[in-house]
């Protein structure tokens, strides 16, 4: 068993190389777990899974280990849905359903189960009776929306690239002091991008791996 004081003391690739070693889908990918291939090429693997929400329900997995998908190099991303939507039309087509689910967990929150990246292909039918995501509307406030929005357009811009900032207050009443807090973010936020990238890369193996590590669940 690895603990969390362990694990905190491991480097990015260290954890990478333990998450392997108990991946039950790494071990499906390297053929010592045995399953049933859909598809098969360099980069990613396809196969039914053993518990279907619905009939002919699969999984896309990546053959190499990565646990969201922040940490996926871009070519492979737009390899794996290149795969995914033929997955879709090979549901319509071979077993005429009447619709799919393409969908993803990143992350514990949302549903993810296992510390392997993978996307689920499921076939639907209008009578499956299958529950979806709520998706029932919510009432927010301009303020809510504002708050929401300009912590995600900085991050997006700064992912993309581009160098244009808005301050965040989370209280236009309080301006000053959360002025403050945004100045410090600004900081930790220009520091050098090796220096940035090795923190997130670090954060992105730990989130949720030590539940996952320690209790060695084998499923999604």
């Amino acid at each position: 068993m690895v603990t969390e004081e362990e694990l905190a003391n491991m480097s990015p690739e260290q954890i990478q190389e333990l998450q392997k070693q108990n991946c039950i889908f790494c071990h499906i990918v390297s053929g010592r777990v045995a399953s049933k291939k859909i598809y098969e090429d360099d980069k990613v693997l396809a196969i039914l899974d053993i518990n279907p929400l619905n009939p002919g329900h699969m999984l896309l997995l990546t053959k190499e280990h990565y646990q969201i998908m922040p940490q996926i190099p871009d070519d492979i991303i737009a390899h794996i849905f290149m795969v995914a939507k033929k997955l879709s039309h090979a549901c319509l087509r071979a077993l005429n359903a009447e619709g799919t689910n393409v969908f993803i967990a990143n992350g514990a929150p949302a549903g993810q189960k296992a510390s392997h990246f993978m996307v689920h292909i499921i076939p639907r039918m209008k009578a499956d009776k299958l529950t979806t995501f709520d998706l029932s509307e919510k009432k927010v406030s301009e303020d809510a929306l504002e708050q929401m929005r300009i912590p995600l357009k900085n991050k997006v811009n700064d992912l993309f690239g581009i160098k244009e900032k808005e301050p965040f207050f989370v209280d236009k009443r309080d301006k000053e002091s959360q002025k403050k807090v945004y100045v410090e973010k600004e900081k930790l936020e220009n520091k050098p991008a090796e220096k940035r990238q090795e923190k997130n890369n670090k954060e992105l193996n730990l989130d949720n791996i030590s539940s996952f590590l320690i209790k060695n669940e084998p499923r999604k």
